[in-house]
């Protein structure tokens, strides 16, 4: 099939819809000529003159009946001063007909035709609606003009008709569109490794033809900076273990210098060499974690039982609670028997979330550990009672080196403690939330990894 353009398929569209339209009128205006012509719909020059045919017959009767009027006429019977006698039509009724007819001399009062047969002494008017009409006696009760249904049903099958063809071609439209639609949402996500697919109309392929050359441009421009990522993280990790050897050589002669004869000054020196190593440690470790959780640590998945691991962990975090005299109140009642995970990486995530917690805890206030499982998920939520998180650093707290809430800072993790833990979770296939906690008016941050 060819490229189509759009205002072709809006063409056809109107075109189908009009000959549709036309289609409809022929055949129920067929139909209804086929019920004339048999005698179902007796139009209105047929009942005038059915009428007229049986005009003189009802000037000459003796007595007029019902079964002497002409089919779908109704009739009244006058004495010769106006006075009503008989007929299908009653009394009252009977009063504007006759001032209708006899003193305004009119043959005619929407919706109705009067015809005026004078008998002896008698004045007989026979009555008749101005459209065609149902036979049936039936029909004719619940439709009395056969036209109008005709009007009706045209104008159903007509709306039946548009919906229909709206659909079908919504249905077309809307396939291509998805097309597009798929294309945007797989750049969206970064997932650049497809062919583009033509949607043989004009325009949304013009649209995809431009994606392409983006999607192109994007993979380009986001490999050479994934490259340049990689190229980074590798020369800050060798940085960092190229540093651990000068260090390793200052700290060994600094020790070296303790076993001599020092002054009061010297030694002072030698401190503050201790002390400037000590720190670097810390920076080369940072640097180290900063480059791992970027690229992803390697994961040693295992099984094991659950309640013994968190009585280790409780022995560990009960350990960081004692040097900053705080309280620990753990919860591990609902836990689930076993867990599918590395061990080592989701103890350093745990563990750095409680430092974080404790950075910032009061003296003497209690740390909350709660674990549990619920819909396939283990959740380890810790919540303390400090200041909580600021709105920005309840956007960017998991983010890399964020300290900008120098209220939950610390000298310490430079901003890692909580993005490591991010990658960990986000490695086993879970989740870190962060919130703030409304039974303590302090932070509550929970890790959720699925079970296995």
């Amino acid at each position: 099939m060819g490229v189509r353009k759009l205002h072709t398929v809006f063409m056809a569209y109107a075109i189908f819809l009009a000959l549709g339209v036309c289609l409809v009128v022929l055949i129920n205006g067929a139909v209804y000529l086929l019920g004339v012509e048999t005698g179902y719909i007796y139009p209105l020059n047929k009942v005038s003159a059915e009428v007229e045919n049986a005009r003189k017959a009802l000037q000459s009767k003796a007595q007029i009946t019902g079964n002497d009027i002409p089919p779908l006429c109704e009739y009244v019977l006058f004495a010769g001063d106006g006075d009503y006698k008989s007929g299908s039509i009653s009394r009252e009724a009977s009063i504007p007909i006759w001032e209708t007819c006899m003193e305004n001399n009119e043959t005619s009062g929407k919706p109705y035709l009067y015809t005026v047969i004078n008998r002896e002494h008698e004045t007989l008017i026979l009555r008749y609606r101005m459209t065609a009409q149902f036979h049936n006696p039936l029909l004719h009760t619940i439709f009395p003009s056969a036209d109008w249904v005709l009007i009706a049903v045209i104008l159903l099958e007509t709306l039946f008709l548009l919906i229909f063809l709206s659909h079908i071609f919504g249905k077309y439209l809307r396939n291509k569109i998805d097309i597009l639609l798929s294309v945007v949402r797989k750049i969206e996500q970064k997932d650049l490794d497809f062919e583009i697919q033509k949607s043989q109309l004009y325009e949304i392929d013009l649209t995809l033809d431009a994606l392409g050359h983006m999607k192109q441009a994007l993979k380009k421009s986001l490999s050479e900076q994934w490259q340049a990522e990689k190229l980074r993280r590798e020369q800050i990790s060798a940085l960092a273990h190229d540093l651990k050897t000068p260090l390793t050589i200052i700290r060994g002669n600094t020790e070296l210098l303790y076993d001599t004869a020092l002054t009061t000054e010297q030694r002072e020196c030698a401190d503050y060499i201790t002390d400037s190593y000590g720190q670097m440690q810390i920076y080369i470790k940072a640097l180290i974690d900063m480059s791992k959780a970027a690229a992803g640590y390697p994961l040693h998945r295992e099984t094991f039982p659950l309640p013994d691991y968190f009585a280790q962990i409780k022995v560990s975090i009960d350990a960081l609670c004692n040097t900053k005299k705080i309280r620990l109140n753990m919860n591990t009642d609902s836990i689930p028997p076993q867990l599918t995970a590395d061990k080592v990486l989701l103890g350093r995530a745990i563990l750095n979330i409680v430092n974080n917690a404790l950075d910032y805890s009061p003296p003497g206030g209690t740390l909350h550990v709660d674990v549990s499982g619920e819909d396939g998920f283990v959740k380890i939520c810790v919540i303390d009672e400090g200041p909580g998180f600021s709105q920005e650093a309840l956007t960017h707290a998991k983010e890399q080196f964020y300290m900008a809430d120098l209220s939950r800072g610390s000298a310490q993790h430079f901003g890692m403690g909580l993005y490591i833990a991010d990658s960990i979770a986000a490695q086993h296939g879970g989740e870190l939330t962060v919130e703030n906690a409304s039974e303590t008016g302090g932070a509550r941050v929970t890790l959720k990894l699925p079970f296995s």
